[in-house]
């Protein structure tokens, strides 16, 4: 039997290999080398950096203290965010009316929180009678197109000037950047999810959501929600129990507080942060977790939502629940199956729209262009010149119709609700209209210049999600495709297509727009359970869950025919990271670092081949390491030059390039921490390691010796990395092993030389990152690198050339990772 100690200097892991090379791992509890890591200790994380994991959730505290101030703190910051979200449903909502007029009536007989569509026809006066006294064509084109976008102006302008000039961390959504923070990475906490981002975030939204743009207030509300519980967790529990891990447990919860109180849905708001968020601990932590503030936050809003209803309002449920009631013909699958193949077809042009106008330098020549027409110069200035610009195409294309003046949950609400017998509102709903072809006209022509001006306005300095119009473009598709369905059951008439209830014949295209709304809001998210539950909750269409989660279906299984990346995704992929020139900030230009190999759909791993990770990782020889016996002396300065000039967060230790045992991984913070506490910039510089290999030591005190001028030994701490892969192990169990066990970097060692444990190369999870978003195209020559069998050194005569070939994959298999801790 032969052996290989995985430690030196008693460590403790040994493994044994059988006669047979059945590998054989033991471990010796030494009470003198165990040092737990102090619950006190707080680790520092540099910007653009990922937590250590495997040391944060060690150390997360569980005293009854820690337990009572982590639930006071959510269910705090869950009150916050409902009455937060109705503050901001109420300001949205009367802004963006003011625009078009105010209604003269007594409080008591319309809704606060939807003036223009529940004040009496009679009680509402357009700006044109306001100052006029005025009606028709002429003063709504003179007067109230004006004053329309006089204000439209002023709330867009002022939301512009907040996110360019006061807060650009305000922008878009803020879903992705969640994602990320959730997932580990160190993204400006205290900046993004800050007091200041909040307000700018929360007053930002209001104003832009007022204006009219197709841009919803669903996505942002998670980015607020996420910060009103930071700044609560750095109150009440950051500084006693500081930890990265609970702040990224809590924060998962904070995402699904705010999906939940977006949708009034607060199952729904448990299945996002299931589905969409990449997160260490167990779903059973995050969904009880989400489970009570989501709870919470829904029902203080919804208690809010009682005092802003007038007395005489009646709001009727958009479906009547009847539980165990077919009420829907089987050959409506047809329909519903269509609808399903837009969404997924919806998703994918949307994000090459999105994606054009962006990565292209599409929207720079169009800054460009608008500043040289009015003379002006700088990028700032574009940026201003376009939100106007957008604005203005907005205006003109959304106020010929009442409806889509309306704030975009309004119209959504209208899509779901079927054509009352009798008008109740203001505002002539032309989807009840008798000409269904002037109907369809109306609705198409929403759809495109939906489509167009959603795709583009998402990517402008403002405030401001997705989730929404994509809601209402597929209601406002499912809404045509059910008139259509409905006038083909009228023209044919038989009795399988005819078939009616007490209430309405089976077709009812309100149904429709709640099965395109989801199927839409799939295509772009690729997510699938929480969207039908959220339709559900939205709406109470009990009849209609089947027809809902046939439609989400069939848009993710179109939608991933077509891509693989889901908006927010790609949004990462395209944008995040990549324009940095600042050489020495931590991964500056390297991407998202996000590996996400699990959530890739099938059609891409297939275009991942069988190849080693020495294909894909950085050879030694291109590997900046840290060396304990240098080819030149370290001083301070040379070593300040050393990290100066790159962008890594850390180095491999390494006795020297001709004899690399791997020794540990320095941080470059570590670095800069000990050469600040240097005076003397010439002396010679030895660093000193605690529990070194005796063979490394006894290099390094040669070293030492050789040197005849007095030397500074500089004592530094070093990370010991839980796992090393050598050179023959697959790239899809490395992907695996960074993604399974949430790795920031691996060590390849040399499978040639196990026994000094000899680096090779280095992988982090931003290279490993980048092949991903590459979908491996850069991977398609390296089939030739694929071991070959003779260069196993296995003898044996088999009969049977599967029964070699499997005994060299488990060969392979065997040698191809260690765990050394």
């Amino acid at each position: 039997m032969r052996s290989m100690d995985l430690f030196s200097s008693g460590r403790g892991a040994k493994v044994s290999y059988s006669l047979d090379d059945v590998p054989t791992l033991t471990y010796h509890n030494e009470q003198s080398n165990r040092r737990p890591i102090p619950t006190s200790a707080v680790k520092y994380y540099e910007n653009n950096t990922y937590i250590d994991w495997s040391r944060e959730s060690l150390i997360v505290p569980s005293s009854s203290s820690f337990i009572s101030k982590k639930w006071f703190t959510v269910i705090l910051s869950s009150i916050i965010v409902g009455y937060a979200t109705a503050f901001i449903d109420l300001s949205s909502v009367w802004l963006n009316d003011l625009r078009k007029g105010i209604c003269f009536s007594k409080v008591d007989t319309w809704s606060l929180l939807n003036p223009y569509s529940t004040c009496p026809a009679d009680k509402w006066h357009d700006w044109s009678v306001i100052l006029f006294n005025a009606k028709g064509v002429v003063s709504n084109i003179f007067v109230n197109f004006p004053i329309f976008l006089l204000l439209s102006f002023i709330l867009v302008i002022v939301a512009a000037y907040i996110t360019i000039e006061k807060d650009p961390l305000i922008k878009q959504s803020g879903i992705p950047e969640i994602k990320l923070i959730i997932s580990g990475f160190n993204y400006k906490i205290s900046e993004y999810l800050g007091l200041k981002t909040l307000f700018y975030k929360i007053v930002g939204l209001i104003l832009t959501v007022s204006s009219g743009l197709w841009l919803g207030k669903e996505g942002p509300l998670v980015h607020v929600s996420c910060c009103i519980l930071n700044i609560l967790y750095d109150l009440i529990i950051g500084r006693s129990f500081e930890n990265e891990a609970v702040r990224r447990e809590l924060l998962s919860a904070a995402t699904a507080t705010g999906i939940s109180v977006a949708f009034n849905s607060p199952i729904g708001g448990v299945l996002f942060v299931l589905e969409s968020m990449t997160t260490f601990f167990m779903p059973t932590k995050i969904m009880w977790n989400s489970f009570v503030t989501a709870t919470v936050a829904v029902i203080f809003l919804t208690g809010f939502k009682v005092f802003t209803d007038g007395q005489n309002f009646l709001e009727q449920d958009l479906f009547q629940v009847e539980f165990g009631n077919f009420s829907w013909l089987f050959l409506e699958i047809i329909p519903f199956t269509t609808i399903g193949v837009l969404g997924g077809v919806y998703g994918y042009l949307f994000i090459r729209f999105n994606s054009f106008y962006d990565n292209n330098g599409f929207r720079t020549r169009v800054h460009q262009r608008l500043a040289s027409i009015f003379g002006l110069t700088g990028d700032k200035w574009g940026k201003y010149l376009e939100i106007i610009a957008v604005l203005l195409i907005t205006s003109v294309l959304i106020f010929p119709i009442d409806v889509t003046k309306l704030p975009l949950n309004a119209f959504l609400k209208i899509l779901f609700t079927a054509c009352p017998t009798e008008t109740v509102d203001n505002s002539t709903n032309f989807m009840c209209s008798a000409s269904d072809g002037v109907t369809c006209v109306k609705l198409l022509f929403i759809v495109l210049q939906g489509f167009f001006l959603s795709s583009y306005t998402f990517g402008v300095e403002l405030p401001g999600g997705i989730l929404t119009p994509s809601l209402v473009l597929g209601a406002t598709s499912g809404r045509l495709i059910g008139i259509v369905s409905q006038v083909v059951q009228k023209k044919f008439g038989t009795d399988a297509l005819a078939t009616c209830t007490e209430r309405s014949c089976i077709v009812s295209p309100s149904s429709y727009a709640v099965i395109g709304a989801a199927s839409f809001m799939t295509g772009i998210t690729k997510l699938t359970m929480c969207v039908v539950v959220i339709m559900f909750e939205l709406t109470g269409a009990v009849t209609y869950v089947l027809p809902i989660m046939l439609a989400v279906m069939i848009s993710k299984f179109v939608n991933d025919g077509l891509c693989n990346e889901n908006i927010y995704d790609s949004w990462l992929k395209n944008h995040f990271n990549k324009d940095g020139n600042v050489t020495g900030v931590p991964n500056e230009g390297k991407g998202t670092g996000l590996v996400n190999f699990t959530g890739l759909t099938s059609n891409t791993k297939d275009k991942l081949p069988d190849v080693l990770v020495k294909s894909v990782m950085i050879p030694l020889q291109k590997t900046k390491c840290l060396c304990l016996v240098p080819s030149e002396h370290f001083t301070r300065n040379s070593l300040y030059a050393f990290i100066n000039d790159d962008c890594h967060e850390g180095y491999p230790l390494i006795l020297n390039y001709s004899n690399p045992i791997y020794l540990g991984y320095v941080t470059k913070h570590e670095l800069y921490a000990r050469l600040s506490n240097i005076d003397d910039s010439t002396a010679i510089i030895s660093l000193q390691v605690e529990g070194l290999p005796h063979s490394a030591l006894s290099h390094q005190l040669h070293y030492e010796r050789s040197i005849s001028s007095p030397i500074l030994q500089v004592d530094i701490s070093i990370e010991k990395s839980m796992f090393v892969v050598n050179d023959l192990t697959s790239v899809v169990l490395t992907l695996e092993t960074f993604e399974k066990m949430h790795l920031n970097y691996l060590i390849i060692l040399d499978s040639n030389n196990r026994i000094t444990q000899s680096m090779v190369g280095f992988v982090d999870r931003f290279v490993l990152a980048n092949i991903i978003d590459s979908q491996f195209s850069s991977l398609n020559d390296e089939l030739a690198g694929v071991m070959d069998a003779s260069e196993f050194d296995i003898e044996g005569n088999f009969e049977d050339a599967d029964q070699d070939q499997e005994l060299l994959d488990l060969h392979r298999k065997r040698l191809s990772i260690e765990l050394i801790t």
